[in-house]
Order: C-alpha cells, then structure tokens, then sequence
C-alpha cells in the first residue's frame, strides 16, 4: 500500500522487535537490504541452533525427574497407607524416617488438591510478579546469573547476544549508540541491559565502550579487552564478530559437559529417591 517494509514490520510489534525492525530500516535507507536480510536470517537461525541444543540437553532430566514425581506421587497417596496399615497391626516402633514418609503420605493422600493448587497458585504468582515488577524481575535476572553450572551459560548467551546483535548493527550501518540503545531492548535480562545503558551514556559523553564494560563483574576481562582494540583500530564490526564465536563454542562445550554430567546425576537422584 505504499508503506516501508521497516514500517510495516514496525506496526506488528509482537512479531517483530526493536533490532529486527531497525537493521531492515537500515537496509533500506543505505540501499543493501538483500544484505541486511542475509545477515537477519543467519543471526535468527544461531539463536535458534543455540536455544535448540539447550531444550534437547533438557529433554532428558526433565522427562526422568517428571516420571519420578508422578510414580513417588502415586506412591504416596496408593500405596503408602496399605503398607501403613500392616505397619500399624504389627505395632513395631517405626524409625524416624519412615514416620516421616507416612505422615506425608497421609497429608498428599487427604489433601493432594490443596498441594497442588498452592504449587500452581505460586507458579503464576512468580511468573506474574516476575512479568510486572521491574525490581522482582532484576532479581530473578540476577539469580539465573550465579546458579551453579547454569549461571556461567546464561551469562554466555546473553554476551553473545550482545555481541551478536551489535555486530549485525553496526554492520549494517548503524551508529554506535543506536546500536547499543537497540541492544539493550533485546538482551532479555535486566542486568545486562542497565550495564549497557550505563555504557550508551557513556559512549554519548565521549567514552570509549570498554570504559563501562571493564567495571562489571558480569562481563569477563576479555570482552571490554577486546573491544577496545576493536574501538582503537576501527575493526569493531571484526572483534565483535570474533567474540561471538568464542563464546557460541563455550556455549556449545557447556551444554555438552552438561548432557555428560545428567545421566549420573540422574542415576543419583534416582537412587535417592528410590532409597526414601
């Protein structure tokens, strides 16, 4: 109808966001949008080989440990009070954790329905909490980021989301300090996007980028390094891009040591959950 494409993809805010929107309009005003749209393309199937590999290395536990509740639940609220009553008859002093065992089972078994409308109720009640409140979703942003194991891959995948997207910015014709205000929308945790504000202000004073990045703690020495070689030479588009494969191979060495270290770690829990 006589629209910009960038504008057309800007009234479908719910399909489209902020970066993919602004690298077309920068395809459009510099006149290479078939290149624009190559790099859009590649950039989206990264994210989506990355966010793929992570689901099929949880596939496993979750299918394991979801079977487990399901049987232990079945346990509890069948089986259990059967046993109990034999145990009763034959009235032996019963140990400490089989006591334990039976007045849950007697609890699941009277008020399983309470047990999960609580669950259920603090589920959404997070999920809705975490959605609205800025200050309840910078926590749960920061606590993704010191979890055992999983802390060091969020950090990667929101660094290379950084670098990426950056990269595909200023590649693309882009200013400096637009970039880093598109990015800042797209990283998707809170914490990252406040330490690139901080940088955009920065970099809007007169700053050089590293300046801000080399004080955080969420943001290893060799980001900020090589970014600023990157500032010195010229050749940012270059050390972005390369930062990006670093961190895409830890990424992937990540979920490989994690696949590796599941089928133990279940056999453990199984274990445990067996000797309960």
């Amino acid at each position: 109808a006589g629209s910009r494409l960038s504008q057309a993809l800007a009234d479908r805010p719910k399909m489209f966001s902020q970066f993919y929107i602004n690298v077309v309009r920068s395809g459009e005003t510099s006149g290479k949008l078939d290149e624009v749209l190559n790099y859009l393309a590649d950039e989206m199937e990264k994210d989506y080989n990355i966010i793929s590999k992570i689901r099929g290395a949880m596939i496993y536990p979750i299918f394991v440990l979801g079977g487990l509740t399901i049987v232990g639940g079945i346990m509890m609220v069948f089986v259990i009070p059967k046993l109990t009553s034999v145990l009763e008859r034959g009235g032996v002093d019963l140990p400490l954790s089989t006591r334990i065992v039976i007045g849950f089972s007697e609890f699941l078994a009277s008020y399983w329905w309470m047990l999960i409308l609580v669950l259920v109720g603090i589920f959404f009640g997070l999920r809705f909490l975490v959605q609205h409140n800025s200050l309840a979703r910078k926590y749960f942003d920061y606590i993704k980021l010191i979890l055992p194991v999983f802390g060091n891959l969020f950090q990667n995948i929101y660094i290379v989301r950084f670098t990426r997207s950056m990269h595909t910015l200023v590649v693309s014709g882009i200013t400096v300090t637009k970039s880093l205000e598109i990015v800042a929308t797209v990283v998707g945790n809170t914490i990252y996007r406040e330490l690139l504000e901080e940088t955009l202000q920065a970099a809007e004073e007169g700053s050089s980028l590293s300046s801000v990045l080399s004080t955080s703690s969420k943001m290893p020495p060799m980001v900020p390094q090589m970014i600023s070689v990157g500032e010195k030479t010229g050749k940012l588009d270059v050390v972005l891009d390369r930062i990006t494969s670093f961190y895409e191979e830890e990424i992937n060495k990540t979920v490989d040591n994690l696949v590796s270290l599941m089928e133990p770690l279940i056999i453990v829990v199984l274990g445990v959950g067996v000797g309960i």
